[in-house]
């Protein structure tokens, strides 16, 4: 059985070649470099940087910030609560349009009526 040779580097020896190549383009843009006073500067005046932030959207949703656990609990269990009322709405309404499509008498055309493929059979 062939085993592979183990290779050491070492700062005399040959580097291998890297993989990969790095671009040597530029990605900044001229006049956009600020000094730490600057930046420090901004910040405590609450000025923005002038760089896009992303936020997220979350719809009408506030999003609670809890400083002990115990809120945490109780928050939820008022969303445990409230999504239990939901499902409650829910179920409701769709009985209760069930209920009216119960209501609303089936009318056969007819042509379809006197149709003997439609039928039973007393045969089966």
């Amino acid at each position: 059985m062939k085993t592979k040779a183990i290779k050491v580097y070492t700062w005399l020896s040959k580097q291998p070649k890297p993989t990969k190549k790095m671009s040597t383009e530029k990605l900044t843009q001229p006049d956009q470099t600020k000094t730490i006073r600057d930046l420090l500067d901004n910040h405590t005046r609450g000025i923005p940087l002038g760089v896009k932030t992303r936020q997220g959207e979350y719809f009408d949703t506030p999003i609670p910030r809890f400083d002990d656990l115990t809120d945490m609990l109780e928050y939820k269990a008022q969303l445990m609560d409230r999504n239990k009322e939901l499902n409650k709405q829910i179920k409701a309404e769709k009985q209760s349009a069930l209920d009216k499509l119960k209501k609303i008498p089936a009318e056969v055309p007819e042509d379809l009526q006197s149709s003997p493929s439609l039928e039973p059979s007393a045969d089966k």
